[in-house]
């Protein structure tokens, strides 16, 4: 399902001389599978997962997801493949206060092609237990609520792949757990790849697999 190689990633520094920010050898996971992403501060999780969705492109290297290396496509080609084969859950949730939960959600199909399902969004934010709250804006919701809005919205497109950036880091402990249930047991119904970066070592501690970005250079 995702296979990285020889990924060089680096961006000209103030004397001129190119600051290297991520280096991996070779590294894949199949589909389906769950897997956690750790590593310290600046050790380049997020990054990662930027390659992985094409959200940035390697100096060199391959990022190959679902059979399609993203490094060779252009920015427009790799959002439209983003929207129609990868879910991202961000940190910071993006969500647009202008608009209602339900509105938020259906953001998530904006790239993909041709129209989303009539009545997805509000499906989805039945199952992550919104359904009472579609119609709120992001401000009138709580940090929990936001994530699972969240959550939603990557799941518009019937994703293969599934990123999660630090998903409980803002959450307390009790809306952490039900965050990571729905994001474990979501893709596991439903055969989606489902790849977290996390500092929390008892949210690493929930996937069969654990990879630390500092050693995959």
């Amino acid at each position: 399902m995702i296979h990285l190689q020889n990924l060089r990633l680096s961006y000209p520094g103030p004397d001129g001389q190119e600051a290297p920010v991520l280096a991996l050898r070779d590294w894949r996971a199949a589909r389906g599978e769950q897997l956690a992403l750790v590593g310290g501060s600046g050790s380049g999780k997020t990054t990662l997962l930027n390659l992985i969705s094409g959200l940035l492109k390697p100096n060199q290297g391959v990022v190959e997801v679902a059979g399609t290396d993203l490094a060779t496509l252009g920015e427009a080609r790799r959002d439209r493949f983003r929207a129609e084969h990868i879910g991202y859950v961000f940190q910071s949730f993006h969500l647009l206060d202008g608009f209602s939960a339900r509105e938020n959600v259906e953001l998530g199909a904006v790239f993909a092609q041709g129209k989303p399902e009539p009545g997805r969004a509000a499906e989805l934010l039945e199952a992550v237990g919104l359904g009472h709250r579609m119609n709120y804006p992001p401000s009138k919701l709580s940090v929990g609520q936001q994530a699972r809005v969240s959550l939603a919205r990557a799941l518009m497109n019937k994703p293969e792949v599934l990123l999660a950036d630090e998903p409980t880091g803002s959450l307390d402990p009790e809306n952490a757990a039900q965050v990571l249930a729905l994001l474990r047991d979501t893709a596991e119904a439903h055969n989606i790849t489902l790849i977290c970066a996390t500092h929390d070592r008892e949210v690493a501690d929930a996937f069969p697999r654990c990879d630390r970005v500092e050693d995959l250079a």
